[in-house]
């Protein structure tokens, strides 16, 4: 029997080939046996990453779970018409492909406030960055937030992921003149509650949680805001306030902050803005379109208005300072008794009516026809 030559080119390679087959086999095999453990840990450091946005912090890996299941009430994801993808999880939608998917989380923060939680992506100095922004259901106020990075400068750029940054986020406006303003700037260079200081020594990376986060968010904003019916009516609150599902029934006033995108303006669904406030805010406009049942700026009540017999907070209508005796309605409203002739009518105070029946604002008989400024009730 030869002489096995182990100096020989063909015994090296041969035995090289030997070598890298077993190797590979060994890793594939001990990958194959940990992949269910390596999915369960990035499962269980994303859903860290979420809570953290909700101001969840330093919770022990073992109580992440549970925890998380406590928080998040429901998830769903919008496709970019603001159409809702059936069945789809949030948790499931991979980093990569945020833009293409946009999930959402609608959870309470660790204070029990209602949140809406919008995972964002973007890129720093030296690779992607990602974060989670929890916001209120109207996408006013930022509660908390979390960001991330993969290759950032330690001690500068990769602080963005610490506490101390996170934190500045948390009561900050998102949105002005109907734009998301909220953004990052340069330490120092902030104009407006909506901007926050960046990473000192990280101008780059700073610059690019800002463009992610102004960005980000109003991609939401406007994929929410192009959405109807079920998917809407779930993520009401980011650019349409909750129970406002039709963009129809808007608000079409110049002045209207939310008018250029044609979105309700009041949570009952009516519209409003500063100037004129909807029912449920114990005021109301008197436009056609609004579904008021009572108007703040009537100076008289034609009718009783259905379902409300005065306004909220006020003991009558504005203009009637008081009812008609024996009535039990207001002046100039209908079913009240006929004046008998120029008999004057007793006041709830005793004295004589003006002989015209017209009180001014304050309930007195200022009007051309009175007497003085007894107090008087009467009909027209």
């Amino acid at each position: 029997m030869a002489k096995l030559n182990t100096n020989s080119n063909v015994y090296t390679i041969c035995y090289a080939a030997v070598m890298v087959v077993l190797v590979a086999f060994l890793l594939a095999f001990v990958s194959s046996a940990l992949k269910e453990k390596q999915d369960e840990n990035v499962a269980i450091d994303k859903r860290t990453q979420i809570l953290a946005s909700l101001n969840v912090r330093g919770i022990a890996k073992s109580d992440v779970e549970a925890k998380y299941n406590e928080l998040i009430e429901e998830t769903f994801v919008l496709t970019p018409d603001g159409q809702e993808i059936e069945g789809a999880d949030a948790f499931d939608v991979e980093t990569k492909e945020i833009g293409e998917k946009f999930p959402v989380y609608r959870a309470k923060t660790a204070e029990g406030a209602d949140a809406f939680v919008l995972p964002l992506k973007g890129r720093g100095l030296w690779g992607g960055i990602w974060g989670y922004v929890a916001v209120t259901l109207d996408c006013e106020k930022v509660l908390g937030a979390f960001f991330n990075h993969e290759s950032e400068t330690a001690g500068l750029g990769a602080l963005i992921k610490d506490e101390p940054f996170q934190s500045q986020f948390i009561g900050r406006p998102v949105m002005a003149d109907g734009k998301v303003a909220l953004t990052v700037v340069k330490k120092g260079e902030s104009k407006s509650e909506a901007e926050v200081d960046g990473v000192t020594g990280a101008t780059l990376t700073s610059k690019g949680v800002g463009e992610m986060v102004q960005a980000g968010i109003q991609q939401y904003v406007d994929v929410i805001g192009k959405g109807i019916e079920g998917a809407l009516a779930k993520a009401a609150g980011c650019g349409q306030h909750e129970g406002c599902q039709k963009a129809e029934k808007c608000c079409d006033k110049p002045d209207c902050a939310c008018a250029e995108k044609k979105l309700c303006a009041c949570k009952d669904g009516s519209c409003g803005d500063a100037a004129c406030n909807c029912a449920s805010d114990a005021k109301c406009c008197a436009r056609e379109e609004c579904p008021c049942t009572c108007c703040e700026k009537m100076t008289r009540c034609e009718k009783m208005h259905e379902g409300c017999d005065q306004h909220e907070g006020c003991d009558q209508h504005e203009g009637c300072d008081k009812k008609h005796e024996g009535c039990g309605q207001h002046e100039g409203c209908e079913g009240c008794p006929e004046a008998a002739g120029e008999a004057p009518h007793k006041c709830q105070s005793g004295n004589d009516c003006c002989k015209s029946g017209v009180c001014d604002k304050s309930g007195s008989c200022g009007k051309p026809g009175c007497d003085g400024d007894k107090a008087c009730c009467g009909h027209k």
